[in-house]
């Protein structure tokens, strides 16, 4: 469903809607129940060591769907390599025809939760690149091993896969360089964002002046916002969006997002940027401290609501700044602010995979419904 166009702006420019979330094997009903309200995408996420693997999740949703667009929210170039991850999208796109979508990063929670780095922007722009020629149905050349190789699905005409509809890219990559590289392949950039207009019109900004250094087309690559949800009912308050809502998911935000807020003070302003750059490094702890947590234990709740321990680290104004939350005339209020400040889709990511049916349909029913 999209948001009627207002101040002058054509129908192009309305918003869609999508959820993200993680992938709980025993929860694909609620793709069709997002599909029924009218959700135009549905994304899963990919966790190794947290969550369903997302495939198998948007395989069963593909069956039980016939309009909702479906992808990875998101996966990443080294837990599969591109290759592999081209033939999933592109048996996902046999499975639904034409209404697939590819999103990828660097990884923050899916390699952290092991012990790892997340992935390098050179890492993540070869996996782009490799998989967007693959899922054309066209050969390249795969880096792998220490090794350069030509690749290419061998039998396109056989049903194995489908690489005759397009699969759109969508790049959820944070930070100057990585809205410059997004630029250049991307159909859509995933950006951690609440309604804040000072923190979407800079982002706006930036991924405008990439595409147009890149040589494409103003315009042509969508801006998604990952915001963070709960619906208050009446008597509840912020605290209780944390506690019963969102949990632990803005900390994320603040953690994708320090690098770049810290490039851009004057415009976003000390406070904002202060109180993210300190929850990021409270969450991940101190790399130089003699007695760090486990990073199984610091991931070991990641996107099940709260964390007790993180309970301190949330602060109102980060809530505020990064979560879209409050009463349904709220709501309806903060998606237009985010529409009319250059979000193309909204993705509303659900932190808890316990209640993502009872948000989803809140949000169909409070925002969806009276757009």
């Amino acid at each position: 469903m999209t948001l009627p166009a207002t101040h002058g702006q054509s129908k192009e420019k309305d918003m869609e809607f999508c959820i993200g979330t993680c992938a709980k094997i025993d929860q694909v009903a609620m793709v069709k129940q997002a599909e029924d309200l009218g959700f135009s995408h549905f994304g899963v996420g990919e966790g190794p060591l947290l969550f369903s693997d997302p495939y198998q999740f948007l395989a069963l949703a593909a069956t039980q769907t016939s309009t909702i667009a479906l992808g990875t929210m998101v996966t990443n170039p080294l837990t599969r390599i591109a290759p592999v991850t081209a033939n999933s999208m592109a048996t996902l796109n046999a499975l639904a025809p034409g209404r697939t979508f590819l999103g990828i990063g660097t990884a923050n929670n899916a390699l952290r939760s092991m012990g790892n780095r997340p992935a390098k922007i050179s890492e993540l722009t070869h996996a782009i690149e490799v998989s967007r020629e693959l899922m054309a149905g066209r050969r390249t050349t795969h880096k792998w091993l220490g090794q350069t190789r030509e690749v290419e699905f061998l039998d396109k005409e056989s049903g194995f896969y489908n690489v005759t509809d397009h699969i759109p890219i969508w790049v959820a990559a944070g930070g100057p360089r990585g809205l410059t590289e997004a630029a250049k392949y991307a159909d859509a950039v995933v950006y951690c964002l609440g309604p804040n207009i000072d923190m979407i019109g800079l982002i706006r900004r930036e991924l405008d002046k990439a595409v147009a250094d890149a040589g494409r087309t103003p315009g042509s690559v969508k801006l998604v916002s990952l915001s963070w949800f709960y619906q208050l009912e009446n008597g509840e308050t912020w605290e209780d969006g944390v506690t019963n809502g969102f949990g632990s998911g803005p900390i994320s935000s603040c953690i994708t997002n320090a690098g770049l807020m810290d490039q851009h003070r004057d415009d976003l302003g000390d406070s904002i940027v202060d109180a993210s750059l300190t929850a990021a490094q409270q969450y991940l702890g101190d790399p130089n401290a003699p007695h760090q947590p486990h990073y199984l234990d610091v991931w070991a709740k990641y996107l099940r609501g709260l964390d007790p321990r993180h309970r301190p680290i949330i602060t109102k104004e980060l809530v505020d700044y990064w979560c879209l939350y409050g009463s349904p005339g709220q709501l309806r209020d903060k998606a237009g602010l985010m529409r009319e400040a250059g979000v193309d889709i909204l993705q509303v990511f659900l932190s808890n995979p316990f209640t993502a049916a009872r948000d989803i349909d809140n949000i169909g029913h409070s925002i969806l419904a009276h757009m």
